[in-house]
């Protein structure tokens, strides 16, 4: 009934997919119920239609005729679940067993099994295992829309959900609530909330609902439905028939807004601003963040290339930001021979190093170091992503993220980048002393956690602003100092081979940059262009600065083979075209992200391809539909 074709990577958990139903198609996300191309018909009391719709059993269904066609059957609710008390949400799925138990396959493969509040997780794992021999693969899950636990709860319940499975989202979908469900990963959403609210003389909008009453001046709208028309002049069924179509194209529109921000990596960001609509949905949106962020961050690409808007409290713990932040802390190794430790502040433009304020501290630098500069580790400070060691700034998403400027920092911001610079120093030696050239909120998080840092802190004189001719010349006469006080030593610039490397290990982890780049590599390019590193010969990898990522080839991928990350197996000997398939996936790495670099192993445990992968190592094993890498070199 159901297949999903997932191309060219995702942005987070949606899935875009295609769900068959008989001859017909429609494209997921899709919206059901009144109004919509696919429609509620409750078998026995609604008149039939020729049109396909969505076919919902009666409660206690038993011996009643059933239609026949390909289309889903939603499985019965109970009449009244407070009669069957605390287990009421148990006895409804002995109930829909029971009903499997007792049709023919044709029946069992158009369920779709529908699940109550209070439903723990467990049993209902419990119940999928039971379900699945039935040959389920669509799941319904109730909202009660007052976005508490009840619907905390269902979110729970969908992400424990097969990935290969259907998703519904029933009940009372409120408009602002639906591009996180969207976001979530649930295919068909519910919409009858527009006719809801259309009898009670609402009309919805996108952060608010409208209420008609005497004396109201009624707010202009230009959709279809209320363009050129007065609505307190019209009847109360006249108004309701124009209410319900408001609403319904409000639902519609916003759904488009979603897939297209989507597929510019932007779907986050809608969620985000939409938290604003009512401080619910701010709350539900906060704990889901919290309490899955695992899931979350499972389906979220960790490349993109357009600007990320950050723009509140929301954005801090979004998976692409705390990702970074947590690559940061665990795979990044400052190079051996930095004896210093540099503290500026961020800019606005990205990278940074293309920022004025930071080509104006590059010139302090190398007029007071010269050439002794590649012992210097520099740190750039921010918000919220925490830090950005210099060999990073291109990485996704520090090259690429926006946030709001005021000059104050809120505790929050202060605390997360404090806590991560305390986690940053603790990886240098505690002889290396911190030259802190930062004001502010900047130096705020150094002096918030001066008694847990075991280095030296040394701070420049900053007069106004770090830019100001006054403030670098104390940066310059502060590098002087240690210059001649560690010494710092003269040498060759090491910036290619330590951002190299310092990719290597942030995009596969902790030993990638030796392996892929050791000691005897030949190292050449521009970072603000292409850097390619052979040995030898041979080509190992090459450095784009576009995307801040590091393209392997098959002699890079044979190098980090003993790693035993980033991989995918397949049950063959060499591949075809250009890409494999979820379904041609035996085995793969669960660590693999949407936009990870990823090796193709062959049965015989042989490296024969390259490229980038489409979706999560996760999925290439459930799902059995869908683009899952794109090579970019293979073994002919």
């Amino acid at each position: 009934m159901t297949r999903f074709l997932i191309d060219k990577g995702h942005d987070g958990p949606i899935r875009k997919g295609e769900l068959e139903v008989g001859d017909s198609r429609f494209v997921c996300p899709l919206l059901i119920g009144p109004n919509t191309k696919l429609p509620f018909e409750v078998v026995g009391r609604d008149l039939a239609s020729k049109a396909v719709s969505l076919k919902i059993l009666p409660s206690l269904t038993n011996d009643i005729s059933l239609p026949d066609g390909p289309e889903p059957l939603i499985l019965p609710s109970l009449p009244n679940s407070s009669l069957f008390g605390r287990d009421a949400h148990r006895t409804l799925l002995d109930h829909q067993l029971d009903l499997l138990d007792s049709k023919d396959e044709s029946f069992q493969e158009r369920a779709v099994v529908r699940t109550s509040f209070g439903l723990t997780n467990d049993t209902y794992l419990e119940f999928l295992s039971r379900a699945k021999t039935f040959g389920i693969r669509s799941v319904a899950f109730q909202f009660d829309g007052y976005l508490g636990q009840n619907d905390l709860n269902a979110v729970d319940l969908r992400i424990s959900t097969p990935l290969s499975w259907l998703t519904l989202a029933l009940g009372r979908v409120d408009l602002s609530l639906l591009p996180l469900l969207v976001y979530l990963g649930f295919d068909l959403i519910d919409i009858s909330r527009a006719e809801e609210a259309a009898s009670k003389d609402l009309r919805l909008w996108k952060l608010s609902t409208e209420e008609f009453g005497e004396h109201y001046d009624e707010r202009y709208c230009s959709c279809p439905a209320c363009n050129g028309v007065s609505l307190s002049d019209l009847s109360e069924s006249e108004r309701y028939k124009v209410l319900f179509k408001h609403n319904s194209e409000q639902y519609r529109i916003l759904l488009s807004e979603c897939i297209e921000l989507s597929n510019r990596g932007l779907l986050r960001w809608l969620v985000e601003s939409m938290t604003h609509a009512t401080p619910n949905l701010a709350g539900f949106t906060r704990r889901i963040s919290s309490t899955f962020y695992d899931y979350l961050e499972e389906f979220t690409p960790t490349i993109g290339s357009g600007v990320i808007p950050l723009i509140g409290p929301e954005s801090y713990w979004s998976p692409t930001v705390k990702r970074f932040r947590d690559y940061v802390r665990i795979r990044y190794t400052p190079p051996s021979q930095k004896k210093a430790i540099l503290l500026l502040p961020c800019s606005a433009r990205k990278p940074y190093s293309d920022s004025r304020s930071h080509k104006r501290f590059r010139n302090a630098i190398d007029s007071a170091l010269g050439s002794a500069k590649h012992e210097i580790a520099e740190t750039i400070l921010t918000s919220p992503i925490a830090l950005v060691p210099r060999e990073l700034e291109r990485a996704y998403p520090a090259a690429n993220y926006d946030i709001p400027v005021t000059g104050k920092w809120d505790a929050e911001e202060l605390e997360i980048a404090a806590n991560a610079l305390v986690d940053h120093l603790s990886k240098f030696d505690v002889s290396v002393p911190v030259l802190v050239h930062a004001s502010g909120g900047y130096r705020a998080i150094v002096e918030q956690v001066e008694d847990q840092i075991d280095q030296d802190i040394i701070y420049t004189n900053i007069v106004g602003s770090p830019t100001r001719r006054s403030s670098l010349q104390s940066l310059s006469e502060k590098l002087t100092e240690l210059k001649e006080g560690i010494p710092l030593e003269k040498g060759h610039s090491t910036e290619l081979e330590d951002t190299l490397r310092a990719t290597a290990d942030f995009q596969f982890g902790t030993g990638a940059g030796s392996l892929l780049i050791p000691e005897e590599s030949k190292i050449k390019g521009k970072l603000y262009r292409m850097v390619v590193s052979k040995i030898g010969k041979e080509q190992t990898c090459a450095f784009v600065s576009e995307n801040g990522v590091l393209s392997l080839t098959l002699f890079g991928g044979e190098l980090l083979k003993p790693l035993g990350r980033y991989w995918a197996r397949f049950e063959g000997e060499k591949v075809r075209g250009g890409a494999l398939f979820a379904v041609g996936v035996k085995s793969a790495d669960p660590n693999i992200r949407p936009g990870d670099e990823v090796i193709v192993l062959n049965r015989d445990d042989n490296v024969v391809a390259v490229g980038r992968s489409e979706m999560s190592g996760r999925e290439m094993c459930e799902l059995d539909y869908g683009h899952a890498i794109t090579f970019r070199h293979k073994v002919k």
